[in-house]
C-alpha cells in the first residue's frame, strides 16, 4: 500500500491537485486507489460548491500515471491524449454518504509510445459512479 506521500514522489499531480489518498493494490496491469478528498470543500476542482463528476477522469488518470510510475522500467512523463466511452452515473462526486471512493484503472494495451486504461469509479458499496477509457501517450526520443 502506498500513502498520500509516497504518493507525490511517484506522479507530477503535487499539493491540492493531487486527488488521490492511497494505493491499496496494484501488479503489471491495474492499480486500485483510493481518495476522501471529493467531500473536502478546499479540493480545487469544484464549481459552484460542488464537485462535477467529470472530475473522475481527472482522477482515474492520475491514478493511470502513478500505475504507469510503479511498473514502468524507465521513467518517462506521459500526456493524456484522448478519453472515450465515458459513462456518468451520478450528478456530483462530493457525497456525505460515501466517506471515499475507489478508482480502478486497468492497463489494455502498453507499447513504448503509450498506454491506453479502461477506468472507473465506485462507492465503497460498489455503486458505479463513472467508466471510461483514457489513452496517454509518452515521448519516444
Amino acid at each position: 500500500m502506498l500513502n498520500r506521500d509516497a504518493i507525490l514522489r511517484h506522479i507530477p499531480h503535487q499539493g491540492a491537485s493531487c486527488l488521490l489518498d492511497a494505493a491499496n493494490h496494484w501488479d503489471e496491469t491495474q492499480l486500485e486507489a483510493t481518495t476522501h478528498l471529493h467531500n473536502d470543500p478546499a479540493n480545487p476542482y469544484r464549481v459552484a460548491g460542488q464537485l462535477p463528476p467529470v472530475t473522475g477522469v481527472e482522477m482515474a488518470m492520475q491514478a493511470a500515471a502513478l500505475h504507469g510510475a510503479l511498473t514502468a522500467h524507465e521513467a518517462r512523463q506521459g500526456w493524456l491524449t484522448s478519453i472515450r466511452d465515458v459513462q456518468i452515473h451520478c450528478d456530483r462526486l462530493d457525497n456525505p454518504d460515501w466517506p471515499h471512493l475507489i478508482i480502478t484503472v486497468i492497463q489494455k494495451h502498453q507499447a513504448h509510445g503509450g498506454m491506453i486504461y479502461d477506468f472507473t469509479l465506485r462507492t465503497p458499496s460498489a455503486r458505479l459512479l463513472m467508466a471510461g477509457t483514457g489513452t496517454v501517450m509518452l515521448p519516444t526520443e
